[in-house]
């Protein structure tokens, strides 16, 4: 496999869904006064080739059950278009985890065995997510797996790793987070509409309808904003975290756009704008 294939595979744009939750975990480490810069960095390297790994897998599997051809949006396509055996994909994922795996030891001899515990939770629901031969990604609880994943476990992890601490603010805080990526899960599901459904899998949008996915997407972005607003009033989070509602204007003219069926195929870069903006503003309210 050539750097340029890696690339490929690795679909860099989905790597910023992984960015904001290392964020939010790192500034709450920073604010607990425990930070460790180098932990942090730990962490996040392994964060960003687990998720690499995760879209490897994915583009194994997709194209094992027939999901990925040439017209396929948001993928590598590296196998479909011949370049890469699929074994290639596979053992280059299985190399990408070990690589992780001998990361996150590092971490564990410093902080101990729940970081362990944490990375394999989240190494099996990756594979539960794509890897079985009923993946939950074909279900409608594919969102609900991310927002687990990216969220909690992932947050939390970063807050452990990066500050030696977890609090309650940082598992709160977590939901919103975890939900923000999810909404970008949704975004793929809304634009792969026609084709899941084709194949007989039954995500959210098939489960509840087209309309009823755009909806959920609303939902999830209201949940999110509110969320936070309801920690600030709580005094869970600084007054400057409120600093999230300056996405408003592009959250509503995403959310409106993405009705319109040229912009769909581009539902997936739309909603990531949200989320990362979103994340950033609430990384500098903690900050702050």
């Amino acid at each position: 496999m050539t750097w340029q294939q890696f690339l490929k595979v690795s679909r860099p744009p989905t790597l910023m869904a992984t960015v904001v939750p290392l964020l939010v975990g790192g500034a709450l480490a920073i604010k607990s006064h425990h930070f460790a810069l180098w932990a942090w960095v730990d962490i996040f390297v392994i964060a960003l080739i687990m998720q690499i790994g995760a879209n490897m897998l994915n583009e194994y599997f997709d194209y094992k059950r027939g999901l990925d051809d040439h017209e396929s949006l948001g993928i590598g396509g590296i196998i479909v278009t011949g370049e890469v055996r699929p074994e290639t994909v596979w053992y280059s994922a299985l190399i990408i985890y070990a690589i992780a795996l001998v990361l996150g030891l590092i971490l564990v001899a410093f902080r101990g065995p729940i970081l362990l515990a944490m990375g394999l939770m989240g190494i099996i629901a990756g594979f539960l997510y794509t890897g079985t031969s009923h993946p939950i990604s074909s279900t409608p609880f594919g969102e609900v797996l991310v927002t687990i994943i990216m969220g909690p476990i992932e947050v939390l992890s970063t807050q452990f790793a990066a500050g030696d601490i977890m609090t309650r603010q940082g598992v709160l805080l977590s939901i919103p987070v975890g939900i923000s990526v999810a909404t970008i899960l949704l975004a793929n599901n809304l634009r792969d509409y026609v084709k899941d459904r084709n194949h007989g899998r039954r995500t959210l949008p098939i489960v509840l309808g087209q309309q009823g996915g755009y909806f959920a997407l609303n939902i999830m972005i209201a949940i999110i904003l509110g969320w936070i607003t309801v920690m600030v009033f709580f005094g869970s989070l600084p007054l400057s975290a409120l600093l999230v509602w300056l996405a408003l204007p592009l959250v509503v003219k995403s959310l409106s756009a993405l009705h319109k069926p040229e912009v769909l195929p581009k539902a997936v870069p739309l909603i990531g704008r949200i989320h990362v903006l979103i994340g950033i503003l609430l990384t500098v309210g903690i900050l702050w």
